[in-house]
């Protein structure tokens, strides 16, 4: 092909392009829409700091992502600009017969595609440029912006409009009416956003559909991951899309037979296949996190637990027919479902994915009753039709029964992770917005296949509160309740009730003794002693009124319950600095936003230190000066070294009734924020040393921060909404007027 040619043609056709008013017309329109939706989003982030409170998240991130981002905003109506556009790039040379004179002319079909799509490659760096505007103002008004990001961010645009642009170009050459063309584009467009629905139920078309599919292939760089397989799929359609436009030129131009042009716009497809199946395979993935704080990636302390699962690993779903969420993972949805590993996958690409469809007893009266003589089979099938599943191949319960007992989980939805090697970790759903395990459950239930998890003996026999009962005193949602999300056994934990006369087993690695109403004997205390000898851990939760029943406990580590605490609604316990500096974590939270932040509580028993030389405290909580006792400490966290580099630790907390199962849905709705939930899996993170629950933490954002003040956000109001549209549309006047002038 002659370079000059292709210039020459693009030449043409920019001059074509923008001496008419309507792509002066769209770039004010896209200009004032980018700046419409910038200054929103920005008007926010400066009403947060302007309040007082603290940006605890990435500014810049804050602009281009989210639901109202604005790249995000962009992504979902920048096909409307493309068709108006392209419409012409060819239907006008067909309109005007001057078709004819370049099929004469020593121009091959493939010049005149590459002339005219190159047109659009500035077409697309100018609309580039105008997104890019908002980026350049967050570089000046956020201190340290993540410019990587942003710059991802453009390129996602970049290769999404390019991408839009090949297809407007082919659907022009396909007819000579400019309207019929823009509306072909959009309709094409639209094929390819639901293209990702057809064919789900096919094991065969299934991966090939899904990766055709252009809906939110741009988010993941929009977010801020760079991904190959996201690449070659732009680079691939819009190649496809080019390759057909000459295919099509061609067959205008020479005679061939219908199988001839069949064959060639066959190859062309099969080729677009292949690189979609060969780019779609997670070992040939290359990935590049383009975040500063790497926030798209696992944790590090996810990737380490990754590095140490070595060989075949098979993530298997079993949903029971009768399970509301049956719908959301029949076979039709398994690729969207399997969405929720894909960070997995980027660091073992051999892990696969299974679906087991089964059906337990039913016992439904109203359902047995609308299906008469019929088996629970051909029930459950006719059940299966009704939730999107037509082809049912469904198993018993009962004969899963080697793999797994679906009736310790009440037939409810769970995954099993088995390693090739045979251990094995359960996930499961949980009841709350978010609904799936994220990287804190799923990098901690893959631990317990590499470390055996931290085995925690509840004490009971003294009227305890029970860690399996669901009453309202009791402590089964944050122990044992697998839907819920923090609870004990979905983050790496075992847990098992013991009476302390038959002693505490070797294999407890943390004693739970939570809130006895009745004294301890001799031979229960002997028991702890013992456990304390051998360098065991402890959480001890008590309450007011129970100083006569804890205190001979407490006095083995220094500390005595003190006085009983009562507030006129609860007590507030507020973080000490040294629970910030020493347990770090949700601590540090607390103290940034100390007027707003507490544990809260619904009353307590103060406790104090008599004995330093036992264990060093340190003070997590204290009341505040609103408790008719003033300032309390109301938990301390206690540590020695036992040598060998080993420390014992004991978290000692003044109330019970804060994690209780009543209370800890009531803090949940306080106005202020309630650290309830997050000071249990922070306890006993710390003490089994940080093995369990993983953390998922980054490091922290630099750009949390920005220099402007509402003041200042008229002017940039003004600026995107009224002066750079009406710039451009003064350029553009220009331009257009002196064309006509000449």
């Amino acid at each position: 092909m002659d370079t000059r040619i292709i210039r020459r043609i693009a030449k043409t056709e920019l001059a074509t392009l923008f001496y008419s008013p309507v792509a002066w017309i769209l770039l004010v329109v896209l200009a004032a829409q980018i700046g419409g939706a910038f200054n929103d989003i920005l008007n926010e982030i400066v009403k947060i700091k302007a309040l007082g409170r603290a940006i605890t998240f990435s500014a810049t991130a804050g602009v281009v992502l989210g639901g109202q981002g604005i790249y995000e905003v962009i992504q979902d109506s920048i096909y409307l600009y493309i068709p108006l556009l392209t419409m012409n790039l060819m239907s006008r040379e067909y309109a005007s017969g001057s078709d004819k004179l370049l099929y004469s002319s020593p121009v091959s079909s493939k010049e005149i595609i590459a002339g005219k799509f190159l047109a659009m490659i500035y077409c697309t760096l100018v609309l580039v440029g105008i997104l890019a505007l908002p980026a350049v103002t967050v570089c000046l008004v956020v201190p340290h912006p993540d410019v990587t990001l942003m710059l991802a961010c453009l390129l996602s645009m970049f290769l999404l409009i390019m991408t839009y642009c090949s297809i407007g170009l082919f659907m022009s050459t396909l007819t000579s009416y400019q309207v019929v063309a823009a509306v072909a584009t959009i309709s094409a467009l639209a094929v390819f956003n639901f293209i990702g629905t057809v064919g789900q139920e096919s094991p065969l078309f299934r991966e090939i559909t899904y990766w055709l599919s252009i809906k939110g292939r741009a988010s993941t760089m929009v977010g801020g991951l760079v991904c190959t397989d996201d690449i070659i799929y732009f680079l691939a359609v819009t190649g496809f899309f080019l390759a057909l436009s000459v295919i099509l030129l061609e067959n205008r131009k020479a005679r061939r037979t219908a199988a001839g042009k069949c064959l060639r716009y066959g190859a062309a497809l099969a080729v677009l296949v292949l690189v979609g199946f060969i780019s779609s395979r997670p070992s040939l993935k290359a990935f590049w996190d383009a975040t500063y704080a790497d926030s798209r990636t696992l944790s590090k302390e996810s990737q380490e637990v990754m590095k140490q699962l070595p060989g075949g690993m098979t993530i298997t779903t079993y949903v029971d027919v009768q399970d509301e969420e049956f719908s959301s993972y029949v076979p039709s949805k398994q690729m969207k479902d399997m969405e929720h590993f894909k960070d997995y996958l980027r660091f073992k690409p051999e892990m696969k994915m299974k679906y087991v469809y089964y059906y337990s007893p039913i016992k439904d009266t109203s359902i047995l009753n609308k299906y008469p003589g019929m088996s629970e089979e051909q029930i459950a099938k006719e059940i299966a039709k009704i939730k999107g599943y037509k082809n049912a191949k469904l198993v018993t319960a009962e004969s899963l029964k080697d793999e797994i007992d679906l009736a310790e989980e009440g037939y409810q939805f769970v995954r099993v992770i088995r390693r090739q090697s045979g251990e094995e970790a359960r996930l499961r759903l949980f009841d709350d917005m978010f609904h799936h395990p994220q990287e804190k459950e799923i990098s901690s239930a893959m631990k317990k296949m590499i470390k055996d998890p931290v085995k925690v003996a509840t004490v009971t026999g003294h009227g305890e509160r029970s860690v399996k009962r669901k009453s309202d005193r009791d402590f089964s949602l944050f122990a044992t309740n697998g839907r819920f999300r923090n609870a004990m056994i979905n983050q790496g934990f075992d847990l098992e009730e013991i009476e302390l006369s038959e002693g505490v087993p070797e294999n407890i690695h943390i004693l739970f003794i939570p809130d006895p109403l009745r004294s301890f004997s001799d031979d229960d205390l002997a028991a702890v002693d013992s456990f304390i000898e051998r360098g065991g851990n402890l959480m001890i939760l008590t309450d007011a009124g129970r100083q006569s029943v804890i205190n001979p406990l407490l006095s083995r580590f220094g500390v005595k319950a003190g006085v009983d605490i009562d507030s006129e609604n609860n007590v507030s316990g507020r973080a000490t600095q040294a629970a910030a500096d020493e347990m770090k974590g949700f601590y540090r939270s607390m103290m940034r936003y100390q007027a707003t932040s507490s544990v809260e509580m619904p009353g307590a028993v103060s406790l104090e230190s008599i004995d330093t030389s036992i264990f060093s405290p340190i003070t997590l909580l204290r009341s505040d000066t609103l408790s008719t006792v003033g300032s309390k400490a109301l938990a301390l966290a206690l540590k020695r070294s036992t040598g060998e580099d080993k420390e014992q630790r004991v978290i000692i907390v003044g109330d019970a009734d804060c994690y209780s199962n009543s209370f800890l849905q009531l803090a949940s709705r306080q106005q202020n924020r309630a650290y309830n939930f997050d000071m249990l899996p922070h306890s006993f993170r710390w003490l089994c040393y940080g093995e369990f629950p993983i953390s998922p933490a980054h490091k922290p954002y630099k750009d949390s921060d920005i220099k402007i003040t509402p003041m200042h956000m008229p002017w940039i109001k003004s600026l995107y909404g009224y002066i750079i549209p009406g710039l451009i549309a003064i350029l553009g006047a220009a331009i257009i007027y002196r064309r006509r002038k000449r």
